[in-house]
């Protein structure tokens, strides 16, 4: 529960610095309502649920948003994006009389970037991150055949690529494809996660609280319904490269299907990376990792769990790395594989997909997911990052 109130906090916190920059003058509140609904298929390993998961899913969601003007440097760098807070149900079995795996109840906050403009069409990518409630999870007694969902609170994921039609001056028609994933990172077991690939349809009502000119006397000023974007001159890009040290804490749980309790073992990531940031939206990395895992105890082949040491429940890796810069927020990418490690229980590569938000011109505080093989979640990480400029 404390992890996910911090998850919570984050989301707050990067909405908030967003939202600071677009209600301190009347002529950036543009808003917007957005209702979807969404009906796909599922790409989930499960053991016992292939039979219920074989009709699909579907959603409706609700999106509160605001569109940005240009008035930051950053906004214009991103095309003049969206962003806002959002509300996600989701039917995830046919007959909802007979669920065992509960109907997810998510908010979350948003971010659509636009890729291009074409007329009255936008094609935008939209990332969406909260926390998610479901009411039936995983009981040994009740519910032994749920392998998916182990927690009441999971972290919410929405990707989807989304084409934007403007039909009339406040109405927008879209339609998309994406994936949504559930998880809670293997804190609680068992926790295979839940991952839905489909269709979406929007509607969008656009909002104005502006008059229609800004000049009250003149009758026929323009709309802003929709805002004029502001295309001014930008600050001189400035190439740098960056030593980043990221150290991050966290904790799984190691359940055998049908224990009534599984146990929790303490993991820790330390990371340093060589960062340079190649334009305004970009920076790329190469580092490398050193891993811990308590659980591995379990794990080592032909030593008692007793006699692992800590090197053995430790594991060092590199990686490749992609970030993206939103103003202070950073989206970052790795792909790693590990070169030293005492047991291939995790798997023999990895990927580590999250966000840091900078406090100050060097620290960054940081929640990453670190996945198995790409696939199944190892652990949250929840850490700080340090960032020392050398050129």
């Amino acid at each position: 529960m404390k992890k996910s109130v911090l998850t919570l906090v984050f989301l707050i916190t990067w909405l908030t610095s967003f939202s600071q920059e677009t209600s301190s003058t009347v002529s950036d509140r543009h808003t917007y309502l957005q209702l979807l609904y969404h009906t796909g298929i599922y790409w989930t390993r499960t053991e016992y649920l292939t039979e219920q998961f074989a009709d699909g899913y579907k959603a409706i969601e609700a999106r509160f948003g605001f569109q940005t003007t240009g008035r930051k440097a950053w906004q214009q760098y991103h095309h003049y994006p969206r962003y806002g807070f959002g509300f996600h149900y989701a039917d995830l079995v046919a007959d909802r009389e007979d669920t065992i795996v509960g109907n997810p109840f998510s908010a979350f906050v948003f971010y659509s970037a636009p890729w291009a403009r074409f007329g009255r069409f936008t094609l935008n990518t939209d990332i969406a991150l909260g926390l998610s409630y479901t009411s039936v999870i995983h009981d040994p007694v009740s519910n032994p055949i749920n392998d998916v969902i182990a927690s009441y609170l999971n972290l919410y994921f929405d990707f989807n690529l989304n084409i934007y039609y403007a039909l009339t001056n406040r109405i927008d028609i879209s339609a998309g494809y994406g994936v949504t994933h559930y998880s809670n990172g293997s804190m609680h077991q068992p926790q295979k996660g839940v991952n839905n690939w489909g269709w979406n349809l929007g509607l969008s009502y656009n909002f104005s609280d502006q008059p229609k000119s800004t000049d009250l006397n003149d009758p026929d000023g323009k709309s802003y319904i929709r805002p004029e974007f502001i295309e001014s001159e930008k600050p001189t890009f400035i190439y740098s490269e960056v030593i980043q040290l990221m150290y991050a804490a966290g904790v799984v749980e190691r359940h055998i299907l049908g224990e009534l309790e599984g146990t929790y073992y303490f993991t820790s990531s330390f990371t340093v990376d060589y960062a340079v940031t190649l334009n305004p939206r970009m920076a790329v990395t190469i580092g490398m990792d050193v891993l811990y895992n308590g659980s591995l105890k379990m794990a080592i082949k032909g030593v008692d769990p007793e006699d692992v040491t800590t090197i053995q429940k430790m594991s060092v890796g590199s990686h490749l790395g992609y970030h993206f810069l939103i103003d202070r927020l950073t989206i970052l990418f790795n792909l790693g594989t590990y070169f030293f490690q005492h047991s291939n229980d995790k798997g023999y590569w990895f990927i580590r997909a999250g966000g840091r938000f900078r406090i100050t011109d060097h620290f960054h505080t940081q929640i990453c997911i670190k996945a198995k093989d790409g696939i199944r979640a190892d652990w949250i990480e929840w850490g700080l990052a340090y960032s020392l400029k050398i050129r």
